[in-house]
């Protein structure tokens, strides 16, 4: 297999975020201890343990719910065509594989952030996993292979970016 495509950095600060978010739903059931299991009632204790407990269970949610479907890592075999693709799971990862002809949906997204910050993504779905499956692409360039599994996307994310434009400006 060939690597086609690698965010390493992903998972580590998935997984970082998710020890903080321990911490703080820990520090949240100790202060709602504190404010109710010693015989005081302390409503200062009481708001805060509400406040981590809460902040930390829409924090789980939303690391969940986010990442849960973005891609870490491709790897493929075009002689046999056959795919893995590695997914974040909490201290773990799971790699689905599939036929490469049995990768549909293909297109390109962009999201547009905070002071018009652009980030590009390859959306997909994959045989066997029921969510399409997103790819940032963190350098903003497109992984040579790509064009082998899916040219329409590859041109999509050049006309995007500008990017056909200069190549055949150089040509």
């Amino acid at each position: 297999m060939t690597r086609i495509y690698d965010n390493p950095g992903f998972a580590k600060r998935n997984n970082i975020s998710v020890i903080v978010l321990v911490a703080v739903v820990i520090y949240g059931v100790f202060e709602l201890y504190t404010a109710f299991g010693t015989g005081s009632q302390d409503q200062m204790a009481a708001m805060f343990g509400v406040l981590f407990v809460g902040g930390g269970i829409y924090g789980a949610y939303t690391i969940w719910s986010e990442a849960r479907d973005a891609v870490t890592a491709i790897d493929a075999d075009f002689d046999k065509g056959l795919v893995a693709i590695t997914l974040w799971r909490p201290f773990k990862s799971i790699v689905v594989e599939a036929p490469i002809d049995r990768l549909t949906g293909w297109r390109h997204w962009v999201k547009v952030g905070k002071r018009n910050m652009r980030t590009h993504f390859v959306i997909f779905n994959a045989e066997g996993y029921p969510n399409p499956l997103y790819v940032e692409l963190t350098k903003g360039e497109m992984p040579e292979d790509f064009r082998r599994l899916s040219p329409a996307v590859v041109e999509e994310f050049e006309e995007s970016t500008g990017k056909r434009a200069d190549a055949e400006a150089e040509a």
